[in-house]
């Protein structure tokens, strides 16, 4: 479905009209990884990409992962990069689900550039009000529970053609009633096969002990954005209220149930920086955790002006960084 067919997006400070596009969407039995959205033409798109990810190099930077591409244009952009070695990141893609074909998708790709999986939505934001709560918002005054995008059974149909070709599967899913039906599909699509394929959630924010202990069970990454945590702090206390936010954002008490965590920035809706992220995850982990979640897997070399244990954060600056 076109974008021109619903209700304008909106920049993500503008909450209603997110909240309306959401809830557009949901009214049409569709998700918004099933909304084209091609990208604004432009006379030079690799040129473009290259000078933001020149930028995201600079910030320390070694890989970059595109969690739901919603136009071929940019892939193919990025291809132009890779062919003529001016690619400044390793690049990773999730295809959205409303792009993917899975009869057609193709495995592309090397250590510089892939397509690694397909990426499907469940639910909505917390900040407008439209992430699937098990109960309704504390804030709400008609008992609003937020928006269901994807049930278990749906999500299981739509993502299991994907799964059995070997694709990842990466879900948003930010309130605990979508957590749940993620958990319920990924159960169905993997079975005893779930730890190995290592399916992600994506923010994995409005938890509760049950729902960690099952992801922790199953194998299921959580792809956290340390954040979030920050800028939804106010929204969330009075949406969610004491009871949930004792598990809400609660990156430690994911580690301590056996969750693999994985970072990422989401930016533009948060810093680009790596160095912001760290020092907002080692605000609620020690600094050594917050280092190693950081850096897991980026197989490459990030060099500091100092040492984060010895000076202060916004002392801090990247000298040089070395990719893989």
């Amino acid at each position: 479905m076109a974008a021109g067919e619903l209700p304008p997006y909106g920049e993500p400070g503008d909450l209603s009209k997110v909240a309306a596009f959401h809830r557009s969407v949901s009214v049409r039995g569709i998700t918004p990884m099933d909304v084209e959205m091609p990208l604004q033409p432009q006379q030079d798109l690799p040129g473009a990409l290259y000078k933001g990810l020149r930028e995201a190099n600079r910030l320390g930077l070694v890989q970059v992962t595109e969690a739901g591409m919603t136009d071929w244009a940019y892939f193919d952009a990025l291809r132009v990069l890779r062919d003529r070695g001016d690619l400044p990141v390793r690049f990773r893609v999730f295809v959205a689900s409303g792009l993917a074909d899975p009869k057609k998708l193709e495995h592309e790709g090397d250590e510089r550039l892939e397509i690694e999986g397909v990426k499907f939505y469940a639910d909505g934001w917390l900040g407008p009000r439209t992430c699937a709560l098990c109960a309704p918002f504390t804030d709400s005054d008609d008992g609003d529970d937020g928006i269901l995008f994807l049930d278990a059974l749906t999500l299981s149909r739509r993502a299991e053609p994907f799964a059995s070709r070997g694709w990842k599967i990466a879900t948003h899913a930010i309130g605990d009633r979508a957590i749940e039906a993620v958990l319920d599909a990924y159960e169905n699509v993997y079975g005893a096969e779930c730890a190995a394929a290592a399916p992600r959630i994506e923010h994995a924010q409005v938890l509760a002990p049950h729902l960690m202990e099952r992801m922790a069970h199953l194998g299921v990454v959580a792809c956290i954005q340390p954040g979030f945590a920050h800028s939804d702090a106010a929204s969330a206390r009075a949406g969610l209220g004491p009871a949930r936010m004792e598990h809400a954002y609660q990156w430690d008490q994911l580690l301590d149930a056996g969750v693999r965590v994985i970072t990422g920035s989401d930016y533009p809706i948060e810093a680009l920086s790596p160095l912001d992220g760290l020092q907002k995850l080692a605000d609620q982990l020690d600094l050594d955790t917050a280092l190693a979640l950081m850096t897991d897997a980026a197989c490459g070399t990030t060099v500091l002006s100092a040492d984060p244990h010895d000076a202060p954060f916004h002392e801090i600056e990247v000298e040089e960084t070395l990719p893989a």
